[in-house]
């Protein structure tokens, strides 16, 4: 599916510096996409940035001239599916990856350090 760029669009250039297809560029009056180029960012990105960067929130609209067995040809990439499959292999990743003794020590003798400042007020600390 390709977008389109209607006239709620500010001509802020977000647009134009983010499309990894290249596809937006400005005419003498307005920013347009080309059609040709524009993939909705499939393999760039989970959304597309065009839509992503927009601040009207509709400057920046899906084509609706386009056979809808074309726009859904594809399975819709959902934002908050991508995000949460990137967020558990970055925690699973994470927990791989057990810190060094080093860090354990470094951690242990700061958190000690800092559980002695907030105890006593007298060095700065919180009171309790």
């Amino acid at each position: 599916m390709t977008y389109v760029i209607t006239s709620q669009c500010t001509e802020c250039h977000r647009c134009e510096s983010i499309c990894p297809t290249g596809a937006i560029a400005r005419n003498e009056q307005q920013y347009q996409i080309n059609s040709e180029r524009c993939n909705d960012c499939v393999g760039y990105y989970a959304v597309p940035q065009c839509w992503a960067v927009c601040p009207t929130n509709g400057g920046c609209l899906p084509d609706l001239a386009t056979p809808p067995q074309a726009r859904f040809a594809q399975p819709a990439n959902d934002y908050w599916d991508h995000w949460f499959l990137a967020y558990n292999r970055l925690v699973s990743r994470l927990n791989a990856n057990r810190p060094s003794d080093y860090w354990k020590r470094w951690f242990d003798t700061y958190s000690q350090a800092l559980a002695k400042q907030l105890q006593n007020p007298t060095t700065g600390g919180v009171n309790a």
